[in-house]
Order: C-alpha cells, then sequence, then structure tokens
C-alpha cells in the first residue's frame, strides 16, 4: 500500500422494527406539502471549486442566488430558520459500535452493529453489507461509491467497497476521527491525539493541514466547505469550532481561526446546511448545536442549542435518498439510536454513491 506524508503549510440479513414515523422517516408537513421528501441536498455531489449549495431537494444552485447557498449571509429563507427547542424523534435503535452513519443516497443509512456494517432502510428492514470488527468514528461515502471508515484502535482508515469489500487505504494515523470527503475523492480528516488536521488523498499520501495545539487540541468532529475553500474542525474538549482558510498562500503556515466556543461542551461532529450555517454536536450533554456564519464562515452570534437527546449522539447528517427527508437533520452516536430533528432548510451537498453498494 502506497502511503506518504507530505507538510503543506496551508493546508464510512437482519430484520428490525419498523420507523418511529410514517411516510419519509422525519419528515413533517409545510404549508400543506411534505418538506424534503425525496431526500434531496444531501444526495448532491458538491463540486470543490463551485460556491454553490442546494437551494432545494436535488438542485443545486448559485451561493448568490436569492440568498440562498453555502457561504450566503443571513438572507432570505436562511435568516427565516425556525429557532429551537426542537423535539427530536427517534427513528431506530438498531445501530452500535460507531459514533458516526452514513446515507448512500439509495435509501439506507449505513453503520455498525456489533462487528458488522448493516444497511437501515425508511421500513426499517435491516441487512448486512461488510465485516468491520472494532470500535468506528469517521464513516463517510466518498462519490465514486466507496465508504470511508476510521479506526482508532488500528490507527488507520479503511475502504469498503460498493459490494462490502474492505481494504486498507491509509495507516500509521494517531486516532483518526472525524471524516469529510469532497468531489475530488480527497478525505479530510482529524487525528484526536495527534493534534492534527490532514487530508488523505486519493493515492493515500496524506497532506498535514494545521497541527498542534492549542489551536489543534483533542480534534474530532471536521467538514469541508468547498464554496468557502475552509475546513471547519472541533476542538472536543475546549468546546471550540475553528476554520482553516485553504486559499492562503502555499509558503504560509496554516492558522487556524476560532469560530465559536460552547462553553462546558464536548464538541463533536459538524455538518453545513445550505445556507452555509453550522451544527455540531455537545456529546457530553447530549445537544444539537446551530451556528449561523457570514460568507467568510466568521459567527453570527452565539451558538443556539436546537434539540436535546435522551441518549449520547455523536454526529449529524442531513437525511438522503428515498424515505429520508432532505430538510431534516439526523442525529446518531455510539448508544446506537438515531433522532431525527425536523429543520426548514437542506443540507449543503456532499458526495453520494452513483449506484446502490
Amino acid at each position: 500500500m502506497k502511503r506518504g506524508f507530505r507538510l503543506l503549510g496551508w493546508a464510512l440479513l437482519l430484520s428490525s422494527a419498523p420507523p418511529a414515523c410514517g411516510g419519509d422517516i422525519g419528515g413533517d408537513v409545510a404549508g400543506g406539502e411534505a418538506s424534503g421528501g425525496d431526500g434531496g441536498a444531501g444526495a448532491t455531489t458538491a463540486s470543490s471549486a463551485g460556491g454553490g449549495g442546494a437551494g432545494g431537494e436535488g438542485a443545486t444552485t448559485s451561493a448568490s442566488a436569492g440568498g440562498e447557498g453555502a457561504g450566503a449571509g443571513p438572507t432570505g429563507a436562511c435568516a427565516e430558520l425556525a429557532p429551537g427547542p426542537i423535539e427530536p424523534k427517534r427513528i431506530t435503535d438498531v445501530f452500535s459500535g460507531s459514533e458516526d452513519f452514513a446515507f448512500n443516497g439509495q435509501g439506507h443509512i449505513v453503520a455498525k452493529q456489533g462487528p458488522n456494517l448493516i444497511r437501515y432502510d425508511a421500513t426499517g428492514q435491516t441487512s448486512n453489507f461488510a465485516s468491520l470488527p472494532g470500535a468506528v468514528l469517521g464513516l463517510r461515502y466518498r462519490p465514486d461509491g466507496t465508504l470511508v471508515a476510521a479506526l482508532p484502535e488500528a490507527g488507520a482508515v479503511v475502504e469498503i467497497s460498493t459490494i462490502g469489500v474492505v481494504s486498507d487505504f491509509v495507516e500509521g494515523l494517531s486516532t483518526p476521527n472525524g471524516l469529510s470527503a469532497d468531489a475530488d475523492g480527497n478525505v479530510w480528516a482529524t487525528e484526536t491525539a495527534g493534534n492534527r488536521v490532514i487530508r488523505l488523498n486519493p493515492d493515500a499520501t496524506v497532506d498535514e493541514i494545521a497541527g498542534g495545539e492549542p489551536e489543534v487540541s483533542q480534534p474530532s468532529g471536521i467538514v469541508f466547505d468547498p464554496a468557502r475553500r475552509v475546513v471547519f474542525y472541533t476542538n472536543a474538549s475546549a468546546g471550540e469550532i475553528r476554520r482553516i482558510d485553504l486559499a492562503a498562500r502555499d509558503d504560509e503556515p496554516a492558522r487556524p481561526a476560532l469560530v465559536t466556543t460552547v462553553a462546558s461542551a464536548v464538541l463533536d461532529g459538524l455538518v453545513l446546511d445550505t445556507c452555509g450555517h453550522l451544527y455540531t454536536i455537545d456529546n457530553k450533554d447530549r445537544g444539537l448545536y446551530r451556528v449561523r456564519l457570514d460568507a467568510t464562515g466568521a459567527a453570527l452570534g452565539e451558538p443556539e442549542l436546537l434539540a436535546s437527546f435522551p441518549t449520547s449522539v455523536a454526529n449529524a447528517q442531513f437525511g438522503s435518498g428515498p424515505g429520508f427527508n432532505g430538510k431534516t437533520l439526523y442525529v446518531g452516536g455510539a448508544a446506537g439510536s438515531i433522532y431525527a430533528v425536523a429543520l426548514d432548510i437542506g443540507g449543503a451537498p456532499v458526495p453520494a454513491p452513483p449506484e446502490a453498494p
């Protein structure tokens, strides 16, 4: 297996109970129509060079259109988001053994159950997908349909093919944790024990984007924002969200900027909506927060507590694929439950497989 490290100065047959709510899981009725019923925004692949967020299910729009799109300021619909608290709905508790989960865009949530990765559909049916013993932290799809999984105990990120074959990708990491794929097949990642933010390239080489305390201290969640050319990540125990501007000159060291802090929180996963606002999980007090951002990625006001959960949670993803609502944020964690939090906005586009695995 080819693996290298380069320093750049700047730079995821059983059955279960049916779902708790009918129709699209997590779907609410607004204005007489089901919102986000086709699963939409999360199923669209973003361009790493573009500036578009998803203006609606399955559609890609310019960041400047009507104030929508990742990176837009709080205008139009982006300024009218419903505040919390929002009551979460538990849709399933069949998972165990992984903090993260992924939508394959074809009507399944993929996550761990014991030593296996399983697929869960909106009818409540599950099926084995691949064998993957041990703890799993980050879990994300790349645009070619392969799933990547962070194995903290092995210090490795593995890839799982569309037919469930597990193979080595990158080894020699210090507690790999959060993962975020981009449209070019790169995987942005955090090393919790190594205090690094890194990029795993398709050829299995590794670029260090930033590292070293206190700017990078027990990093956990991560999300790549192609519209702003920014990487956001959380410093878990510090309760911080920070950002790295990837447009900086190659010969300048990365200087991660502080976006916001959630007092007394242990922050984990990150996800972006179509307006370019961030959502993060406090896995100590089991809360979901929204952080409204301007076009540069700076925070507009304090983090908003949107929902609280009865069991531990760590990561969130907007719905994608048949049966899952594109304007619902799905939240889960190692306890095995997945919750639906109905919002009035979709997710920013993320890579999704071209066909069902």
